[in-house]
C-alpha cells in the first residue's frame, strides 16, 4: 500500500545569518539540527519537509542569545511545525468553518489538523483595530442566546467592512466605543433607544438615520392591530337566500370555543394591567399570575385584549386555512373525525398538528350547522397584507376584495390612506412631509396608529433622516444573518473572543 505522506529532504546552504536578538550578522556555525515541517498537500497527499538547518554563534558578547537558529524565508518560522503557506491555508479554513467542520474539511484536503489546533490558529491572528470610526457607521444587535444575551456589530456602511463587535447592546458600551473612535458623521440604526442615547451622548454632531425597513415593519404591525380591532368588518355581508334568519332559536346553543377564549383573554389582560399599571415588574407579575414571562409581556404591551391576541396564533394555524375547502367539503360529507381529516390534508402537504385541525373545526362542531362551502371572511393577516402590499402585487380579484373591505369600514379606509401616503413618502424620499403624515395618523382616532405616531415623534430627527437620506441598515442586516451562520458552525461552544475574530476577519 502506497504511503499517504510525501517526504522531502532538504538542507540549508546559508553561510551567515542575522541574530534575531541584536541584528548582528554571524558566520560562526555552532552546529545543526533537523526540523520536520508539514507543508501543503502534493497530489492529494500530505507533505512533510525534513529540513537540515544551521545554528550560529552570536559574535556580540552582551547579546542575551548565545546561539540562534537560522530561519529560511517563506519556509520556516520560530518554533513552528508548519510552513507559512500551510498555516495560512488552515487559517482561512478555520475562519470559514470554525473548529470541527474545518477539521473535517482539512482532512479531506490532506491537511490534517485537530479542531483545537485550528481554534488556536484563530486566536493567534492579529486583532482588527482602528483608531477612528468610519464616516458612516451601521449599528445593530445580534443574539448570542436569543431572548437572553445580545451583542452589537458595527459596520462601515460605505465599504461594507466589519469594524468591531461589542459584547452587549447597552448604550454605555457603544458610547465608550464612540469616544475612543471619533470621526463618525452618520449612524444608521434601528429604532432601539439604547443606540440612540449612546450616539446623542458620545457623538452629538452625528446624524442618526432610522432604518426604512424597520419603519415600514412598525407601520405594518400598527395596521395589523387596526384590522384586528375591526375584525367584524372582515366578514362579507350575506345576501338574499344565504342570509341568516333573524329568529333567536340559536340562543340555546353552546357558547363557541372562540368566545370562551375571548373571555379568558380579557380576564388575563385586565389582571396583567392591574399590576403593570402600578409599576410591578414583568417577572413579578408572571410569578404572581403563574404565567410565562413572554405571555405577560404581550398582554402588558397591548392596549386592548384584541391586540394581545395577534401574537397567539401559530404558523401552522395560519397554514390550515389553505385546506379549509377540503375540510369543509369532507365535513359536509359526514367525516367529522379531526384525526382522519388531519391525515388527509397531510397527504396534500399540510405540516401542522392534529390539535390545530381540531381547533379549526371546533366552531363548526359547536354550531351544529353544516360547514360553509367556502370561508366568507378574510383573516386579519390577509387583510393586513392587502392594505400594505404593493399595488403591482395585488391582482384584480384581491383588489376587488380590498375595495369591498374598505367600503365596509371607513376606519380601515383611513388606515389604508395612511399606508399609501407613507409608502410614497418613503419611496420618493420625502422626509419633509413626515410632520404632516403624523398629524393625519393621529387624527384617524385609531389607537395603534396614534401610538406609532407618538413613537415616531420621539425619534423625529432620525426618522426624517431615514426617509430623506440614501443610507439604510441593509448591509448591517446582511452581516447579522452571516453571524447566525457562524454561530451555528460553532455549536454554541465558542467564546466571545473567538466569535469576534471570526466575524471581523473572515472573508
Amino acid at each position: 500500500m502506497a504511503s499517504e505522506t510525501v517526504f522531502f529532504s532538504a538542507r540549508s546552504s546559508t553561510r551567515q545569518a542575522a541574530c534575531p536578538g541584536c541584528g548582528t550578522v554571524s558566520d560562526r556555525v555552532h552546529g545543526g539540527y533537523r526540523r520536520r515541517l508539514a507543508d501543503l498537500a502534493v497530489a492529494g497527499r500530505s507533505a512533510v519537509i525534513d529540513l537540515l538547518v544551521r545554528r550560529f554563534v552570536c559574535p556580540v558578547a552582551s547579546c542575551p542569545r548565545g546561539t540562534f537558529a537560522e530561519q529560511i524565508a517563506g519556509l520556516t518560522e520560530p518554533f513552528a511545525r508548519r510552513t507559512p503557506p500551510l498555516r495560512q491555508a488552515l487559517e482561512k479554513v478555520a475562519l470559514a468553518l470554525a473548529g470541527r467542520p474545518a477539521a473535517r474539511l482539512a482532512k479531506h484536503l490532506s491537511l490534517p489538523a485537530s479542531p483545537n489546533s485550528l481554534l488556536r490558529l484563530l486566536r493567534r491572528l492579529p486583532d482588527k483595530t482602528s483608531g477612528t470610526a468610519p464616516r458612516v457607521l451601521g449599528v445593530d444587535d445580534f443574539a448570542f442566546k436569543k431572548g437572553h444575551v445580545y451583542g452589537t456589530i458595527l459596520i462601515d456602511m460605505e465599504s461594507g467592512d466589519r469594524v468591531d463587535v461589542l459584547p452587549d447592546r447597552t448604550s454605555e458600551t457603544l458610547a465608550a466605543w464612540l469616544r475612543e473612535h471619533p470621526g463618525t458623521e452618520v449612524v444608521c440604526r434601528d429604532r432601539a433607544s439604547a443606540y440612540a442615547e449612546a450616539v446623542r451622548t458620545a457623538s452629538p454632531g452625528a446624524v442618526q438615520v432610522a432604518d426604512r425597513f424597520h419603519l415600514w415593519k412598525n407601520l405594518c404591525e400598527a395596521v395589523e392591530k387596526c384590522v384586528a380591532q375591526h375584525r367584524k368588518c372582515l366578514a362579507e355581508p350575506t345576501t338574499g337566500a344565504t342570509a341568516e334568519p333573524t329568529v333567536t332559536e340559536a340562543d340555546d346553543t353552546p357558547q363557541p370555543v372562540a368566545g370562551r377564549r375571548a373571555i379568558k383573554r380579557r380576564e388575563r389582560h385586565a389582571a396583567v394591567h392591574a399590576l403593570y399599571d402600578k409599576g410591578v415588574q414583568i417577572q413579578v407579575i408572571a410569578d404572581t399570575l403563574h404565567l410565562d414571562r413572554k405571555t405577560v409581556t404581550r398582554y402588558a404591551h397591548a392596549a386592548t385584549p384584541e391586540e394581545a391576541s395577534l401574537a397567539t396564533g401559530s404558523r401552522s394555524y395560519g397554514q390550515v386555512h389553505a385546506y379549509t375547502p377540503h375540510l369543509h367539503r369532507r365535513w359536509n360529507e359526514g367525516c367529522t373525525d379531526a384525526a382522519r381529516l388531519h391525515a388527509e390534508i397531510v397527504e396534500l402537504g399540510y405540516r401542522g398538528s392534529k390539535r390545530t385541525v381540531r381547533r379549526h373545526l371546533q366552531e363548526i362542531r359547536a354550531s351544529g350547522k353544516p360547514a360553509p362551502d367556502k370561508p366568507q371572511e378574510l383573516t386579519v393577516r390577509k387583510a393586513t397584507w392587502l392594505i400594505t402590499a404593493h399595488p403591482d402585487k395585488v391582482d384584480e380579484s384581491k383588489a376587488l376584495k380590498l375595495k369591498q373591505l374598505l367600503s365596509r369600514c371607513p376606519e380601515l379606509e383611513a388606515a389604508a390612506e395612511c399606508v399609501r401616503e407613507f409608502a410614497q413618502m418613503m419611496t420618493e424620499r420625502q422626509g419633509s412631509k413626515l410632520d404632516g403624515w403624523l398629524a393625519r395618523a393621529e387624527s384617524t382616532g385609531m389607537k395603534p396608529l396614534q401610538s406609532l405616531a407618538r413613537g415616531l415623534r420621539q425619534d423625529f430627527d432620525a426618522v426624517t433622516a431615514g426617509l430623506t437620506l440614501e443610507w439604510s441598515s441593509g448591509r448591517v442586516e446582511g452581516n447579522v444573518n452571516r453571524v447566525k451562520r457562524i454561530k451555528r458552525d460553532g455549536y454554541g461552544r465558542a467564546g466571545f473572543d473567538l466569535l469576534r475574530r471570526q466575524i471581523l476577519l473572515a472573508d
